[in-house]
């Protein structure tokens, strides 16, 4: 269930009091300057053209798009992002965390307090890295990211679907996309390193109880070596899926609400990612056979992802108008994201009429987005 993105990413987490970013430096053809004219957009506004000055703050959330012969510099928790000149990046911040993601052009991230997590993508989401306290650069390429390290290292995460030979007990009507992720290590020095949104990996198991055996395993060892929470909040996730898809409800409860529990306490509870995780103890406590509970679940998700899909909605349709199909085809992985866990939770509630809607309105989109 979780959508497919190509990216580089580092985690932030965020809480309900949100930091600020704030315009460190600016420069225009290789000068300093106090102020000078860029667009931007606050969250849930569109863009603006408008003049912005050395230190003025930004709400998190803010999309950052550079002119030509212009750099900004941001600053936030003490760490810099310098936005070099064409560049399109969005900016969030947490007292717990960061995450950043180029839409377009190249951006040189300085990280020296990590916090809870510190995550920059590209355009997608598919690849994602962490960091380990260090200076490294994005590149965002049509729909693919390039990134170097310069200083410390990077560990890069790529999505890579999971695929069971064994036939799913859950019986759905839609099949369930399973994805874990694999990691590549950038040190500093290492050349600079291109992923393709569209080269596809797979891990196979023969069975569910082999592929839970081995995510149980590598989860029992995460947590007795405290490991970071960004690194394995996901797997909690495609556990509880296994399980559901193993014809085993009441073991996927406890995934799904470590999950959620790791998203509240360490990473960003308003992450759209924690509505899966509702949605899928909605789908345990229907196989329960606790139907309050599992009404309760889905309508927590549901909440959850409808804010977000009217934001990303009217982003999307704002961008195809000016025939910015770049930015619209990042926005537009987000929306699909939405509409497919809208029909999945429908499903799970038995409302077919709104599940299939929402499940065409996800294959008409995913059609359009193939041609930017």
């Amino acid at each position: 269930m979780n959508g497919a993105l190509a990216t580089l990413i580092f985690c932030l987490v965020t809480t309900e009091t949100y930091a600020q970013t704030t315009i460190g430096k600016l420069e225009f053809n290789g000068e300093n300057v106090d102020r000078l004219n860029i667009t931007f957009a606050t969250p849930k506004q569109k863009p603006v053209e408008a003049t912005v000055q050395v230190n003025q703050k930004f709400a998190s959330g803010t999309m950052f798009i550079i002119p030509g012969e212009t750099v900004v510099w941001l600053e936030s928790n003490g760490n810099k992002q310098r936005l070099g000149p064409g560049s399109k990046h969005l900016a969030s911040a947490t007292p717990k965390g960061e995450t950043h993601q180029t839409l377009w052009g190249t951006v040189q991230h300085f990280v020296s307090n990590k916090l809870n997590f510190y995550k920059a993508s590209g355009p997608s989401t598919k690849h994602q890295g962490a960091v380990k306290g260090t200076v490294f650069t994005v590149e965002a390429v049509g729909k693919d990211v390039r990134f170097s390290t310069q200083e410390g290292s990077v560990a890069v995460e790529r999505e890579v679907n999971v695929s069971i030979s064994e036939h799913s007990k859950n019986k759905p009507r839609k099949e369930r996309e399973l994805t874990t992720t694999k990691t590549t290590l950038l040190n500093a020095g290492d050349p600079q390193q291109t992923f393709n949104h569209n080269y596809e990996e797979e891990v196979a198991y023969p069975s569910y109880d082999e592929a839970i055996a081995f995510f149980k395993q590598e989860l029992e060892q995460a947590d007795a070596n405290g490991v970071d929470a960004e690194y394995i909040v996901e797997e909690y996730t495609l556990l509880g899926e296994l399980y559901l898809d193993a014809g085993n409800p009441a073991s996927a409860i406890d995934p799904f609400e470590r999950a959620i529990a790791l998203y509240e306490d360490e990473l960003d509870p308003n992450d759209p990612l924690i509505a899966e995780n509702y949605i899928g103890l909605g789908e345990a406590n229907y196989g329960l056979e606790n139907w309050d509970e599992g009404v309760s679940n889905c309508s927590m998700a549901l909440a959850i992802i409808s804010e977000d899909l009217a934001y990303n909605k009217e982003d999307f349709e704002y961008f195809v108008s000016i025939e910015d199909y770049e930015t619209a085809w990042s926005i537009g992985m987000n929306l699909l994201d939405n509409y497919e866990n809208l029909g999945w939770c429908y499903d799970i509630l038995l409302n077919y009429e709104e599940s299939d809607k929402y499940y065409a309105l996800a294959d008409a989109l995913e059609s359009q987005l193939t041609q930017y």
